[in-house]
């Protein structure tokens, strides 16, 4: 098994902290496409690419996840599908403001 070093308890911690405020300050709907259901905190700017943004409330959404026929919002963010989405424009003034360079990268 992995070892789980402090830093990273420390952050999950943090994220947990994060994902509960969330909870109870956002409406429970997918920002993609309004469904209720088989919801996920989806990061805008991914984790791996800014760690200084992982527990930032504004780079984290719900978007659904994809079960059976429906592909869910979650995988579609994360793709070129990504400007079929409600929440398309609002994400990438996000972006935009935060990550010039990302924002580019993901709009060529």
């Amino acid at each position: 098994m992995k070892k789980i070093s402090d830093k990273q308890k420390k952050e999950k911690r943090l994220l947990s902290i994060i994902y509960n405020e969330l909870s109870e300050e956002r409406g429970h709907y997918c920002t993609g496409c309004g469904k209720t259901g088989n919801l996920s905190h989806s990061h805008l700017i991914p984790r791996s690419r800014r760690k200084d943004l992982v527990t930032d409330k504004r780079n984290i959404t719900y978007h659904c996840l994809s079960i059976g026929n429906h592909k869910g919002c979650h995988e579609m963010w994360e793709s070129k599908e990504r400007t079929k989405l409600l929440d398309y424009c609002k994400n990438m003034e996000y972006i935009l403001e935060v990550d010039t360079e990302y924002y580019f990268l993901i709009t060529e």
